[in-house]
């Protein structure tokens, strides 16, 4: 089955997923529901295991149920750190407007939502706590 196809009667949220998916194949993509980053299909059956956390699954897609599992915005560098040491490629995608303006725009209106970090194995990753400031002091005193 060619789960990024788009079907008549899909969720506006899922055919906004589908299209951000389909143009990042190979990675998961860690979508922002709120408090959370979603994981949809194969990513989630995937990450489920390789996190070892709970696979549920939320709506029908092509008449089969869809596979999710999700972690916590607060602790997404754990989760990330954990499936780069295991060989995976990671998307962020990330609301980029206020909930409030999709509601503007109507009640079946998504918000807006788009890729904003690609993490790999061979990306070097900056830690959260990484201070800039505190680094130039460092590689220019002696």
């Amino acid at each position: 089955m060619n789960e990024y196809v788009v079907q008549d009667g899909s969720t506006p949220m899922m055919v906004q997923y589908l299209e951000i998916k389909a143009a990042h194949v190979g990675y998961l993509l860690f979508y922002r529901m709120g408090d959370f980053y979603e994981l949809f299909f194969d990513d989630a059956a995937k990450a489920a295991e390789a996190l070892d956390i709970a696979l549920t699954k939320r709506g029908k897609h092509l008449g089969e149920d869809i596979p999710m599992c999700g972690v916590p915005v607060h602790a997404a560098e754990h989760y990330l750190e954990k499936l780069i040491r295991k060989g995976f490629r990671v998307a962020v995608c990330e609301q980029v407007e206020d909930p409030a303006e999709a509601k503007r725009r109507g009640s079946k209106s998504v918000v807006k939502r788009e890729v904003i970090r690609l993490v790999t194995p061979g990306t070097k990753r900056v830690p959260p706590t990484f201070s800039w400031r505190w680094a130039s002091r460092v590689t220019v005193s002696r």
